[in-house]
């Protein structure tokens, strides 16, 4: 049986105090209210009753975006939820979506050890509900725990690509910062300027370890110190590339920008997943070169690809496939 869509005025509708959602993004907010402006919005909110109005279940940034965009009314289905059920399904929606951070999300299984213990009792039943790992589940809860209020609002969501936005700060890192780091004050601080100033990993990592030896060395300081030494350069890859570049598949590398002035052939860098490097690559040659034309043997070097899945791949990292975009090819042997 298919559920009926009312047409709910908005003054009516309000949303949810259970959203764990800390943070919208107003430039994507924005181009949601715009789209709606121009055709509507298509895809129906969940609400629920509330006396004699209404509360947003699942829908707050289509909720946000037709108040901006100026509707009197919009789509609903109305449907009876528990507060535990309220915030089960914002926590699945937006994990589904990368909407939050891991703060966020750690706040939200937080919630529900605490208030929902028959349903989940540990963190390995959350886990299985939403489809996660225990361990993604431990470290979100760990943010929580470890970051000062101040500090979790620099914590990037997590997403596919790895990118982190500006002015924001990945949350394994955050959680380094939050261990090594005893002053709360001192935390704010440290991640701020990291998520600030974007460091090679290694860097930041010889950055947080100085702060916890010499805390009492001003952070800028440190900052300036770790950047003087010399440290070799580091080309980042995506969790997949791991073995295409050990069983020596992938031997080339696309970048919109070069990962460092100083890469150019004979170069000996460190092929950096997250944590230290896996790898030494004797960089080859660099070259510059249009999307329009790479081929087929471009894509098997950049890890054993068909042209059309390395398009698949290319787009699902930067968002489209722009034949027109030059970029960087760096071409590479793994040495060691």
């Amino acid at each position: 049986m298919s559920e009926i869509v009312k047409q709910i005025e908005l003054k009516k509708i309000h949303p949810s105090k259970l959203n764990p959602r800390l943070e919208i993004n107003i430039e994507r907010l924005n181009e949601l209210a715009a789209s709606i402006r121009e055709v509507g919005l298509l895809e129906p909110i969940i609400v629920r009753p509330m006396n004699s109005e209404y509360e947003v279940v699942v829908g707050e940034r289509r909720y946000r975006a037709s108040q901006q965009a100026g509707l009197e009314k919009v789509p609903a289905i109305i449907r009876k939820f528990s507060d535990d059920q309220v915030v089960q399904l914002n926590l699945i929606e937006n994990v589904q979506r990368e909407d939050l951070n891991a703060i966020e999300k750690g706040k939200v299984c937080k919630y529900l050890l605490e208030n929902c213990p028959e349903k989940y009792p540990s963190q390995s039943a959350i886990a299985k509900r939403i489809g996660v790992s225990s361990k993604a589940i431990s470290l979100w809860m760990k943010a929580v725990e470890v970051l000062p209020q101040e500090a979790q609002k620099y914590v990037a969501p997590s997403t596919i690509s790895g990118q982190v936005p500006e002015g924001k700060i990945d949350y394994q890192t955050a959680i380094k910062i939050g261990r090594a780091v005893d002053e709360p004050a001192k935390k704010v601080e440290v991640i701020k300027m990291l998520a600030e100033k974007k460091l090679p990993v290694k860097e930041r990592a010889q950055v947080i370890k100085k702060v916890a030896q010499e805390p009492e060395k001003p952070i800028k300081e440190v900052i300036e110190e770790v950047e003087e030494e010399e440290m070799p350069c580091e080309m980042y890859f995506a969790a997949d590339d791991k073995k295409l570049l050990l069983d020596g598949t992938k031997t080339q590398a696309s970048r919109t920008d070069l990962p460092n002035p100083k890469m150019k052939a004979g170069s000996i860098v460190h092929a950096t997943i997250q944590e230290p490097h896996i790898a030494d690559l004797r960089i080859t040659s660099v070259e510059r070169k249009k999307l329009r034309y790479f081929d087929e043997e471009d894509a098997k070097r950049e890890g054993g690809y068909t042209l059309e899945e390395f398009k698949r791949k290319w787009k699902k990292v930067h968002g489209e496939w722009d034949e027109n975009q030059l970029v960087y090819v760096i071409h590479f042997e793994k040495v060691k």
